[in-house]
Order: structure tokens, then sequence, then C-alpha cells
């Protein structure tokens, strides 16, 4: 299961990710995501990935995560943040994923109010 809400009045986009992600759900996701952006300057905007409840998933959608968080990276927002996973596996795999950009382009945060409340 996943959410992307675009908050227009705190200049938020925020995805939450739960559970285990099917190919098609990934799909979707990332249409969803690519979708929403469209209707916004991005470079106004900060962005916010809470992912703490998705649970490990098929290798094929592992790949789908790298290219998501390539995209994630790519987009001009103007801060990025994500929330810590509870999962120290998890996260290290997260950076992994991510690579150098990851740890470079996003600032890890304990949990998604810390951000809303500084907008």
């Amino acid at each position: 299961m996943y959410k992307i809400d675009v908050n227009s009045s705190k200049k938020l986009v925020s995805l939450v990710a739960e559970g285990m992600f099917t190919v098609d759900e990934a799909k979707d996701c990332m249409k969803d995501y690519e979708s929403k952006l469209r209707m916004i300057n991005v470079k106004d905007y900060v962005f916010l990935v809470d992912a703490r409840k998705q649970s490990t998933s098929t290798p094929e959608v592992g790949e789908m995560l790298t290219e998501a968080l390539k995209k994630y990276l790519d987009t001009p927002f103007k801060k990025r943040y994500y929330v810590k996973l509870d999962s120290v596996i998890a996260m290290s795999q997260i950076r992994r994923l991510g690579g150098k950009d990851f740890v470079d382009k996003f600032e890890v945060v304990n949990t998604p109010e810390e951000v809303i409340n500084s907008l």
C-alpha cells in the first residue's frame, strides 16, 4: 500500500509506503508519483518519504525500488527527507541502493512530524 499526498499550503510532497509491494503496485506508485509532480513546481516543494512499515519484497520489486530512488534523487525538490527505518538492515539496504547521492541529497529524520512541523 502507498499514499502520495501533495500539500500545497505547506509545499510538501509526502510518500508513505507500507507492506509488501507487488510489481503492479510498484508500477502504479511510480505512475502516481509522476502524475502528481506534473501538477506542481517541484523546486518549491519539500519531499518526504516514510517507508518504515514497508516489508521486504521480491528481487524484481527491489530493482524497481532502485529506479524509484533514482527518480526521487533526479527530481529537483527544494529539500528531501527520509524517515529512518526501524530495521538497521533495511536502512543500510536503502543507502546501498541509493548510493552516495542518497546520503548527500536526503536528510534522515526520526519522524514525519519533524519535517511537517518545520514547514
